[in-house]
């Protein structure tokens, strides 16, 4: 975990997860401010999801064209150049919200080719018995930053105005790619171009078949989707309308919940690196415990009517899914030859856009039409199904020993 290649990566992962909360927040505000409707600012993380779709799709083509090193660097940089040209012509831009969705698209399909890349740099400059500390210090850091974003941002655009926050998030991303292009360097040399002779079907189906052929990732992903669908409730506008209507707070609170959570996600960032050796000996187990743990909190917040009740639960949630959320990037990074965890993050990307994109929909339908607490009971049931699945893989796991070296 030592060295100028995983601090610079650490600095860029946490500039990154900074810059997209803040992003996000912004266009959120945005349009919910503009429209008025949840069902309409939900359209910005569903425009997302079918980007991410897209381009988990056609991710394996760009992989087999180009070194890890120069899209890892490239694709960031282009990100960058796009939401520059959004924040000189936000004015003209945001008048027509229609043509604010298409940026969102183009930018979407940067982070669709991109984030795989990016989620398969540790095991590249990390030793494989220091993957659990690595993974719970990058957590840390990047939930840190992400609570000073959703605190700061509903602050800045207040005080300062959409432009100026948005200026500041452009900042970060481009000192994320310096901070990349200085990772590259260790260990590009080690990274080739792919020259097998193969079709453009068999290329971007290679991720689908190593998720296929594991008995143990085939579940694992299953649950990731799972609860990619669950999670569609924490989206901005789902939790805006809950600060109002389930918890009768104004629109601080949509932070303050936001925070709260995150809060939570650094202690069990911290959980984590003190038990880092239980964990990566217990994979599996703490996926079934954290999720377990997490449907219950989901429930019991998805039914309160306290606001302060409901910033503890958030916290509570941090730790569970810290620990499950670790335990599963820690699996997937261990089990899979580093070359070829982009194809498979991209292959899994895309079930989780999928899903997502369907449940974004559904869960801002629910929220205007049924009511926002059901979304929440709904979310519970779904990450207490994958807690189940997460108890029978352990099962399975004492039999096959598969995450166990």
């Amino acid at each position: 975990m030592k060295g100028i290649p995983f601090y610079s990566f650490w600095f860029a992962k946490t500039s990154i997860a900074l810059a997209d909360v803040i992003y996000i927040m912004v266009i959120t505000t945005f349009i919910y401010q503009k429209t008025d409707s949840a069902l309409m600012a939900s359209l910005f993380p569903l425009f997302k999801a079918l980007a991410n779709l897209i381009a988990g799709l056609t991710s394996p083509l760009l992989y087999k064209k180009f070194t890890f090193s120069k899209l890892l660097v490239s694709l960031q940089g282009l990100k960058a150049i796009i939401l520059t040209f959004l924040l000189l012509g936000f004015l003209p831009i945001t008048n027509h919200i229609y043509v604010l969705l298409l940026f969102i698209l183009v930018i979407s399909f940067m982070e669709g080719w991109g984030n795989p890349l990016l989620n398969s740099v540790t095991p590249k400059i990390v030793p494989k018995e220091n993957l659990v500390k690595a993974n719970s210090s990058l957590s840390i850091t990047t939930q840190s930053v992400q609570i000073a974003g959703y605190s700061f941002t509903g602050f800045a655009v207040i005080n300062w105005g959409y432009n100026s926050t948005l200026a500041f998030n452009v900042v970060l991303l481009w000192v994320s790619v310096l901070a990349l292009y200085i990772t590259s360097k260790y260990f590009m040399d080690n990274v080739e171009v792919q020259i097998e002779n193969k079709s453009k079907w068999t290329l971007m189906n290679e991720g689908w078949g190593i998720l296929w052929r594991n008995q143990t990732l085939r579940l694992v992903t299953l649950m990731d989707v799972i609860e990619g669908m669950a999670g569609s409730i924490w989206i901005g506008a789902i939790t805006l309308v809950y600060v109002k209507e389930a918890l009768n707070q104004g629109e601080q609170w949509w932070g303050f919940i936001n925070a709260s959570y995150y809060i939570g996600s650094i202690f069990g960032g911290i959980i984590t690196l003190f038990i880092a050796k239980t964990i990566q000996k217990h994979l599996i187990f703490s996926m079934a415990i954290g999720s377990l743990l997490f449907s219950i909190f989901t429930l019991i917040y998805g039914l309160t009517s306290n606001p302060i009740l409901a910033l503890l639960l958030c916290v509570a949630m941090g730790p569970a899914y810290q620990i499950r959320d670790v335990a599963q990037q820690t699996a997937f990074q261990i089990n899979i030859q580093a070359k070829h965890l982009p194809k498979v993050y991209a292959s899994q990307g895309i079930l989780l856009s999928t899903v997502t994109g369907l449940s974004i929909f559904l869960m801002g339908f629910i929220a205007d039409f049924v009511g926002v607490r059901a979304v929440y009971i709904f979310g519970s049931i779904l990450i207490f199904i994958s807690a189940i699945l997460s108890f029978t893989l352990v099962k399975a796991h004492n039999k096959m020993k598969i995450f166990f070296n």
